[in-house]
């Protein structure tokens, strides 16, 4: 038998093929990084975390060289990017966000998570756009991260501009623990991450308490604030979460720096891989406080990681229990990504939510006063679970 000589225009076929999965071949690395990333501890594979961040990107990318690979006939290479894909969607969301989005309904406990830091032009504007915007948003739980607040032995608290807005000219009470954090860190008795309560919504503190987080004097120490509360006549625990930010300058805004010359970015990478390597420890104390609640628990707040990264998977399971993302579950095409405010490109402001209570409503809200977007989250009780109700 001869063997068939292969043609001109097969061998240019054959060649072009390798070319493509040579070309591809760092965009599917990089989604099947980001997919494990979650299960990955962010002390040795600090860069898996990394490359997490742009994984629904790569995705659009892989779907891409999907279509390439489709008109090519290539069908075990379009079934390998269609499994991916298909991964990637169920993360996502799935089919839910297919559904149209809902509304919350006016016995729905509404909460707001939203990093609001002190910056714009003016003190008085920067008040003036948070009491419009929280006076529009109406929430009963307002979650605010990068807001400070100070107690005093003796005279009145210190207030960051923003939470004396809140506080002064809105029907807001402002709930807080007796005893803050006294971290080395920060100020003595004080938090970034205050809790408001809208007057008339039905909601009670039954007892408030700081997690002490670290142990170094670092002014980016991850935090905390736990609140017991009591509303539609159950418990429940809200944890108010800002963890630890990659800090400042930012590569971006480093004019220095040049993808040509590593040595500019190097740095960069470095400082990275140590900020992973600490949250995932602070993260780490926070599931384990989670962990030991025994009423249903709602975690809010700035994460500084993506749905993609070990922090965020670790806070949504801890204590064996599968919370939900408020913003996938409640229907919409809409990404919901949150930071930077102006042209969003990550979410990375979370809600996630215990199973005794159904999310009926997510949203988030463009705003030009801080560099988050804030999101709003409609909850009620399911019927029929157990270990809500107040004794």
């Amino acid at each position: 038998m001869t063997e068939t000589t292969p043609t001109p225009h097969r061998r240019r076929g054959a060649i072009g093929r390798a070319l493509l999965a040579l070309v591809e071949a760092p965009v599917a690395v990089a989604v099947l990084v980001g997919l494990a990333a979650p299960w990955l501890p962010p002390r040795p594979y600090w860069w898996a975390q990394l490359v997490a961040i742009g994984l629904p990107y790569a995705s659009w990318a892989l779907a891409a060289f999907g279509v390439v690979w489709l008109l090519g006939r290539r069908w075990r290479a379009v079934a390998f990017h269609a499994v991916l894909l298909l991964i990637v969607g169920v993360r996502a969301g799935g089919l839910g966000r297919l559904a149209e989005a809902g509304t919350a309904g006016p016995d729905d406990l509404v909460l707001t998570t939203f990093n609001v830091p002190q910056s714009g032009p003016s003190r008085e504007a920067l008040a003036d756009s948070v009491v419009a915007f929280v006076g529009a948003a109406a929430p009963d739980v307002l979650l605010m991260q990068d807001a400070h607040v100070a107690t005093r032995v003796r005279g009145p608290s210190l207030e960051g501009v923003q939470v004396e807005a809140v506080r002064t000219r809105l029907p807001y009470r402002l709930v807080l623990p007796a005893r803050l954090a006294n971290h080395p860190g920060w100020q003595s008795n004080s938090t970034d991450v205050p809790v408001f309560l809208r007057e008339g919504a039905g909601v009670e503190v039954v007892e408030q308490e700081v997690l002490i987080i670290g142990v170094e004097r670092d002014p980016d120490v991850s935090l905390a604030l736990r609140s017991h509360l009591r509303w539609g006549g159950r418990e429940l625990v809200v944890y108010n979460v800002h963890l630890r930010s990659f800090g400042s300058p930012k590569p971006w805004e480093d004019d220095a720096v040049r993808l040509t010359s590593p040595s500019t970015w190097a740095p960069y990478l470095r400082q990275y891989r140590g900020v992973y390597a600490r949250r995932g420890d602070e993260a780490d104390q926070i599931a384990d406080a989670i962990a030991a609640e025994t009423l249903p628990v709602v975690v809010a707040g700035d994460f500084n990681s993506t749905a993609d990264n070990w922090s965020y998977h670790r806070l949504r399971t801890a204590g064996g229990v599968s919370r939900t993302d408020a913003k996938q579950a409640a229907g919409g095409l809409d990404w919901g990504r949150t930071y930077h405010a102006e042209r969003p490109f990550v979410r990375i402001d979370f809600v996630l939510v215990d199973p005794a209570l159904e999310v009926t409503s997510a949203t988030t809200t463009p705003v030009a006063f801080s560099d988050h977007r804030p999101v709003r989250v409609g909850l009620r009780w399911r019927d029929g679970v157990e270990g809500a109700e107040t004794e």
